[in-house]
């Protein structure tokens, strides 16, 4: 049956229009579960209807939101704490989903009920979807071990495996990548059991509740991205951001230990202490992209006068490196993000693909953050301070980018497909950085303008150079940066058709059809990315249609 009207749009009662249409300040229609703006702007989860003074799932989402943001104040600024920080269900009212109705109700074994597994022939397929592509999605925890203990037959809860909200969210992932009708039919039913036990994760007794509940959390906070879903994305990401830093993670082998009393037990051994360490910089990357994709501040701060807010955790390592115990005992470190911002010499380099990737996010962000800064007609004195900024994070960007091997060689040299995936979603970003940079002054500088354009020309080299891998999916956040490419590229074969049509020529130039080819084949390789995505696949359409428009 199709979707009905409440009401004609033009008597539409006083309050009857959607929540996000009331917030957009857009003309609503009234249509019931999803409006024709929602419907049409491809955002139907956001489509939600209140009564009277009820709060919406939105409204309880950011209020939460702001509270977890106050809480990560506190605990960045401990002596001046007040803790009072309550969080309420932020889906209690409801289903996660703005369409509450698409909940399915429970038909075969793999959700029969909220405390039971899926049978283990399916709870294996599930981790088999999943697992060879965590990590793009922030998994952190050594993936031999998870499985392993995933799969011992044991009861859901029991100590020896893993915690609940853990297991059922790796489930969901599953079930999400599995692209299998049979399977995605139960997606709904394992996001709303995801979403309430991780909800309660910390409070129960667990011997691993915070890690497991951390990791929780930063998978759903990839998830709603994946899904174009990005309040509730951030709300999840200001979880892992608050859960981390109480738990000390910013202080693992910290050589100016503080005041800050961690709620995590001392790790049992080299990997469960390098899962610690990686939790600690996949909260910070997750925290740091997509504060630049949305344009928003980050949660994560690095004062240099604050020691408690610093991060004195060293640079994350390959999980295969801890396995084999390469990292010393007696390792201290302490103010690894400042340390590598003014090029100090350490003996924690950071050259690993987590590392790499963590070092990215950190600039990426830094150069959103500075454009929004920039403004047309700024004083002489605030040009200044701008100028010694964007010449400081040019020159850190600058440096990153000569540490590195050659993407040639790392296509040449890397057979591990984890690793490959994450230095190309890496490369990219650093290519989507010297962009975002030089995009500033682009207008009035000749040389921002060729840098923009090799950045640009960079992004698509990489995922043409990985299109031959089999790699079959990428970080969601891969998107935001070929959006941002694709509008330099087409920029640029607009103006030279238009230059070419007021000399009245009729065959493109050399340089235009290099430019043409180049991006084609780039839009290729990103479509073949895009199909398991819901975000990047609707970032992907609206690039082929502004190329399809030129």
């Amino acid at each position: 049956m199709s979707p009905q009207p409440s009401g004609n749009n033009s008597n539409l009662q006083r309050g009857g229009a959607c929540v996000n249409c009331r917030r957009r300040k857009m003309r609503c229609d009234g249509v019931h579960p999803i409006c024709g703006q929602c419907d049409h702007a491809g955002r139907p989860d956001d489509c939600e209807y209140v009564v009277g003074q009820e709060r919406s799932r939105t409204q309880i989402l950011e209020e939460n939101i702001s509270r977890l943001e106050a809480r990560i104040q506190e605990l960045q600024n401990p002596h001046q704490a007040n803790p009072s920080i309550t969080l309420h269900q932020p889906y209690s009212h409801g289903q996660p989903s703005g369409r509450g109705s698409r909940n399915i109700a429970p038909s075969s074994d793999l959700s029969s009920t909220s405390s039971q597994d899926p049978p283990v022939n399916v709870a294996q397929q599930l981790l088999d979807h999943f697992l060879p592509f965590a990590s793009e999605f922030g998994f952190f925890l050594n993936a031999s071990r998870f499985q392993a203990s995933a799969l011992t037959q044991k009861p859901q809860g029991h100590p020896s495996r893993p915690a609940p909200a853990l297991m059922t969210t790796a489930y969901l992932w599953g079930i999400h990548l599995s692209r299998d009708p049979s399977l995605l039919a139960h997606e709904q039913t394992y996001l709303t059991r995801a979403l309430q036990q991780t909800s309660t994760a910390l409070s129960g007794n667990h011997p691993n509740k915070v890690i497991h509940g951390l990791q929780a959390e930063v998978l759903l906070a990839y998830y709603f991205f994946a899904n174009g879903r990005f309040l509730e994305g951030k709300y999840h990401v200001t979880a892992a951001v608050s859960i981390s830093v109480s738990a000390g993670l910013n202080k693992i082998r910290s050589r100016n230990p503080t005041s800050a009393v961690a709620s995590i037990s001392p790790a049992r051994d080299s990997v469960e202490e390098g899962e610690r360490i990686n939790a600690c910089w996949t909260v910070f990357t997750l925290d740091k992209c997509w504060a630049a994709a949305l344009d928003t501040p980050p949660n994560l701060i690095d004062p240099t006068d604050k020691l408690d807010a610093q991060i004195d955790t060293p640079w994350p390592m390959e999980m295969s490196e801890y396995e084999q115990g390469r990292f010393p005992t007696n390792v201290r470190t302490s103010q690894t993000i400042q340390k590598f911002l003014s090029g100090t010499q350490t003996a924690d380099v950071g050259m690993s693909s987590k590392a790499i990737l963590a070092k990215s996010a950190l600039l990426w962000e830094r150069v959103s953050d500075l454009a929004r800064s920039w403004y047309p007609g700024m004083s002489q004195h605030h040009f200044a301070s701008f100028s010694s900024a964007f010449a400081a994070v040019d020159s850190v960007i600058d440096r990153l980018k000569s540490s590195l091997p050659p993407l040639s060689q790392v296509m040449r040299t890397v057979n591990n497909p984890e690793t490959l995936r994450t230095l190309a979603v890496a490369y990219s970003m650093i290519n989507g950085s010297i962009l975002r940079l030089h995009n500033i002054l682009a207008q009035g500088s000749e040389s921002s303008t060729r840098k923009r354009m090799s950045a640009a020309q960079g992004v698509v080299d990489v995922v043409t150079s990985i299109q031959s891998r089999s790699l079959v999916h990428l970080n969601p956040i891969i998107g935001t940066i070929w959006v941002d490419a694709s509008q330099i590229l087409i920029n640029e074969l607009s103006n030279m058709r238009t230059l070419r049509a007021s000399y009245s020529m009729a065959h493109p130039t050399e340089a235009e059809n290099s430019l043409t080819h180049g991006f084609e084949r780039g839009l290729t390789a990103i479509e073949a990315f895009s199909r398991s995505c819901t975000l990047t696949n609707y970032q992907v359409r609206k690039i082929q249609e502004t190329y399809a428009a030129l």
